[in-house]
């Protein structure tokens, strides 16, 4: 992993050598939870193509799973993504940028869509990403916490959307933020349940490598996005 990590930081310091010699052809490479997809990604685009319009840029999904050993590997840039910053390692900077709250969903018409309370959902069908500091290991941990059962029919799932198409053509229930049902192409066929009371919510943030300085590229789309979810 270490070898990894110093062939990646040799390969940027070539590239900052490069591109301020006056070469183009700036790469960055970041991964984005499909929250900042949905809401701030294509006026960030636009916005980092007018001052860079020669940077080639790579995009990955923001799962933690692989965004933690991209990150120390040196494969990613930064990544932007939904973490309680007290679980991330030590190697691990966060940045917070937002609170997102989140609650349960399914689909319009869904038998269980008036529950108020958690114990109306005992017995539900959940498609939820249970990996460590996903919002749905988040969910459990808390629900645990504080006494309530947690969900004993769940389809494990790390895949958006396949999270989605289940939510729209089944009964199955999933976690997730309010402002993703809000948008008018995301929350299509899907409403938020009422139930209370609800997790805390968690920080949305710029993850990178402690002690690893961004790359003249990378550092101002990190700002970009900074300004745009912080507005």
């Amino acid at each position: 992993m270490r070898a990894r990590l110093a062939l990646a930081t040799l390969d940027k310091a070539r590239e900052e050598i490069r591109l301020l010699r006056g070469g183009a052809g700036a790469r960055v490479a970041i991964a984005l939870t499909p929250l900042v997809a949905a809401t701030v990604l294509p006026r960030v685009l636009a916005e980092f193509h007018r001052i860079q319009p020669d940077a080639a840029l790579s995009l990955d999904e923001g799962l933690l799973t692989s965004v933690l050993p991209g990150l120390i590997e040196g494969r990613l840039d930064f990544a932007i993504a939904l973490a309680n910053p007290q679980d991330l390692p030590y190697e691990i900077n966060f940045e917070a940028l937002a609170e997102v709250p989140a609650a349960p969903a399914g689909r319009i018409g869904h038998p269980l869509a008036a529950a108020r309370s958690w114990a109306e959902l005992q017995g539900a069908s959940w498609v939820l990403n249970l990996a460590e500091a996903s919002q749905g290991n988040h969910l459990v941990r808390w629900l645990a916490a504080n006494g309530i059962d947690v969900p004993a029919n769940a389809v494990r799932c790390v895949s958006s959307t396949l999270m989605l198409e289940l939510m729209r053509r089944t009964d199955h229930i999933r976690f997730g933020p309010h402002i993703l049902l809000r948008d008018p192409m995301f929350g299509t066929g899907l409403q938020r349940f009422a139930v209370e009371p609800l997790p805390p919510p968690m920080s949305l943030g710029i993850l990178s490598l402690r002690g690893v300085p961004l790359s003249v590229a990378a550092k101002p789309l990190a700002g970009l996005f900074a300004r745009h979810l912080r507005a």
